[in-house]
C-alpha cells in the first residue's frame, strides 16, 4: 500500500459492507441469509487484510482465510445452481456475484505476504507481490522463493495481473450497476391515482436502516474495497 491512510480507509469500507450485511441478515432468511453472511465475512476479511496492524497477521494465516473464501465460493456456486433450475438461465446472476467475490478473495489472499513468508502468489517481476500488507510484509520476506520466482519468470504473473484488473473492473461496474438500480426504486404495481403522489414520495424516502439501503451501502463498500485493493496488488 502507498501509505496506512489509504490503508484505514479500505478499513473502513470494509467494516462498513460488513455492518450493511449483518443488517440484511437480521431482516432475511434462507439463501438470502447466507448470501449477506458471506458478504459479512468478505467485509471483515477485507477490513482484516488491510489495516496495517493485522495485514502480516491475516498473510500468516492466508491459507486458512482462503479455505473460509473457497467454501463461501461453492456456497455461491450452489445459490446459483438452485435459482437456475427454479427460474432457469434468467436467473444465473443470482449467486454470481457472490461466486466472483469470493474467488477474488482467494485470489488476494494469496496475494498477501505473511510475517516470515512471501506471498503465495507473484503479482510482480519481483516475485514478492504487491499488496496492502506488502510495505511492511517485505521486512520478513527472505531473499529467495523458488516458486514464487519460476511464476513470475514464466510470465504467469502477467496472467494473473490481468485477471486482478478484470475483477478490478467488475466491481467498478458493479457499484455503478447497484447505485443506479437503488435510484431507481422497486417496480410497483400502479397505485390509484389519489394516493400515486404519496407512495412516490413514500418510496423515494425509505427508512435509514431499511433492508434495501443496508444492500447498497454493503455493495458500494464491498466492491469499492475490492476494486481497489486489487489495483492496488496490481500497481
Amino acid at each position: 500500500m502507498t501509505g496506512h491512510l489509504l490503508g484505514w480507509t479500505l478499513v473502513v469500507l470494509g467494516a462498513g459492507a460488513a455492518l450493511g450485511s449483518l443488517v440484511r441478515m437480521a431482516s432475511a432468511d434462507g439463501w438470502a441469509r447466507f448470501e449477506a453472511g458471506a458478504e459479512a465475512a468478505m467485509g471483515a476479511g477485507m477490513a482484516v487484510m488491510a489495516a496495517p496492524p493485522t495485514a502480516l497477521h491475516y498473510g500468516t494465516y492466508g491459507l486458512w482465510w482462503a479455505a473460509v473464501f473457497a467454501a463461501l465460493c461453492v456456497g455461491g456456486v450452489a445459490l446459483a445452481v438452485r435459482h437456475v433450475i427454479r427460474g432457469g438461465m434468467r436467473q444465473l446472476g443470482h449467486g454470481t456475484h457472490l461466486v466472483i467475490g469470493s474467488a477474488a478473495m482467494v485470489l488476494m489472499t494469496l496475494a498477501v505476504p505473511g510475517e516470515n513468508s512471501g506471498p503465495a502468489l507473484a503479482l510482480g517481476p519481483s516475485g514478492h507481490g504487491h499488496g496492502h500488507g506488502a510495505t511492511a510484509g517485505m521486512r520478513g520476506v527472505g531473499g529467495g522463493h523458488g516458486v514464487i520466482e519460476a511464476a513470475a519468470s514464466s510470465g504467469s504473473a502477467v496472467l494473473w495481473r490481468a485477471a486482478f484488473w478484470v475483477l478490478a473492473a467488475y466491481f467498478v461496474v458493479f457499484v455503478a450497476l447497484a447505485v443506479r438500480a437503488r435510484l431507481r426504486g422497486p417496480v410497483t404495481a400502479p397505485a390509484a391515482p389519489a394516493t400515486r403522489a404519496r407512495d412516490r414520495r413514500a418510496a423515494r424516502t425509505p427508512a435509514l436502516l431499511s433492508a434495501p439501503n443496508a444492500r447498497l451501502a454493503g455493495h458500494v463498500g464491498m466492491g469499492g474495497s475490492m476494486a481497489t485493493m486489487l489495483l492496488m496488488m496490481t500497481a
